[in-house]
């Protein structure tokens, strides 16, 4: 169910971005780590990046990203049978250069640069201990089930 506020209305005026569509999480744990597992490699992209304001025209690092993203969504789908939202599963399944491609026209886009990289760029210690405590998780996850994740 979508739930648009006059509320979130002026907040996203306030963001000068267009309104996002809000709805009711059931699971918020597995919303958090969805999006831990698409923000946490995104951040790392800008901070590995030569030009960190340029990431996105950097094939390496846009590729290292995508492979990135598609292993953190696999692998919680995987522990957990599902993710939230249910469009996260699209890294799963696009083909590595088209999701490489997406990600260096996202990178780009005036949206990456308002919510990403700006974000980034400004929070890095906040990125860097959501990076270690995110892969922590999974190792934990991995360990008790027998299997190693990889970083």
């Amino acid at each position: 169910r979508e739930i648009h506020s006059e509320r979130a209305k002026k907040f996203s005026k306030i963001l000068n971005i267009p309104i996002y569509h809000i709805s009711k999480v059931k699971d918020m744990h597995m919303w958090q780590l969805c999006h831990l597992a698409m923000v946490v490699p995104i951040a790392d992209a800008y901070y590995e990046a030569d030009c960190p304001e340029k990431a996105g025209k950097e094939w390496k690092t846009e590729r290292k990203t995508a492979k990135r993203l598609k292993r953190n969504f696999c692998f919680l789908k995987k522990k957990f049978g599902r993710l939230s939202p249910c469009k996260m599963n699209i890294s799963r399944f696009l083909p590595l250069p088209i999701l490489t491609i997406v990600l260096s026209i996202t990178f780009e886009s005036r949206f990456g640069n308002k919510l990403m990289y700006q974000h980034a760029m400004k929070a890095p210690d906040e990125m860097r201990g959501l990076h270690r405590l995110f892969y922590l998780y999974t190792k934990n996850i991995s360990c008790r089930k027998g299997r190693r994740f990889v970083q």
